[in-house]
């Protein structure tokens, strides 16, 4: 009696390992399904938007900034101040139109950033994915595309409770944000 008491702990501790390291593969696959179905709401749920569009905000404004400041044409302009100045608030208005479920469909479909409505140019089995644990309660997607040489887009995820997960952050690749080729 008392082999099946420890037999059954077992077990029930072994289910519930699984499912607590393995439910992130279940939220992204799900994401990933949303995304490639065009299916707004289930998107939506899956996203902390305010969380994302702020990590956005802040890499495109420093890619923008870092470019203008590396741009040789800038350095003898007399508004370069100026603009430097109204980066923040060109980048709000482009994050608010990239940021939506539309924008991550988008980017996931494509392994990186494009028009928001945008049809995909590129068929599913041309993406890769590949994913990791960061630390217990995020986990990273890589995205990239196989035919392009580059650093890949990637989407971190953090746990909210025991088994859900919601995308809280994308890493885009600073090409993608300054439009330079990727070296």
């Amino acid at each position: 009696m008392r082999k099946r008491w420890i037999l059954g702990g077992g077990a029930l501790a072994l289910a519930f390992a699984v499912a607590y390291l393995g439910s992130p593969f279940l939220a992204i696959r799900d994401l990933k399904a949303a995304a490639l179905s065009g299916e707004a709401d289930r998107i939506e749920k899956k996203v902390d938007f305010p969380a994302v569009r702020e990590s956005f905000k802040s890499q495109a404004n420093a890619a923008m900034i870092a470019n203008m400041k590396n741009d040789p044409e800038m350095a003898d302009n007399p508004f370069a101040g100026l603009g430097i100045m109204l980066a923040p608030v060109i980048v709000d208005k482009m994050v608010d139109a990239y940021v939506t479920p539309d924008g991550l469909a988008a980017i996931i479909k494509n392994g990186r950033l494009a028009e928001p409505g945008a049809e995909s140019d590129k068929r599913a089995e041309n993406i890769e994915y590949s994913s990791h644990y960061t630390d217990l309660d995020r986990f990273r997607v890589d995205i990239r595309s196989k035919e392009v040489e580059k650093t890949p887009v990637g989407l971190l995820f953090e746990r909210r409770g025991l088994f859900s997960w919601k995308l809280v952050r994308l890493y885009l690749p600073i090409d993608e944000l300054t439009n330079e080729p990727a070296s």
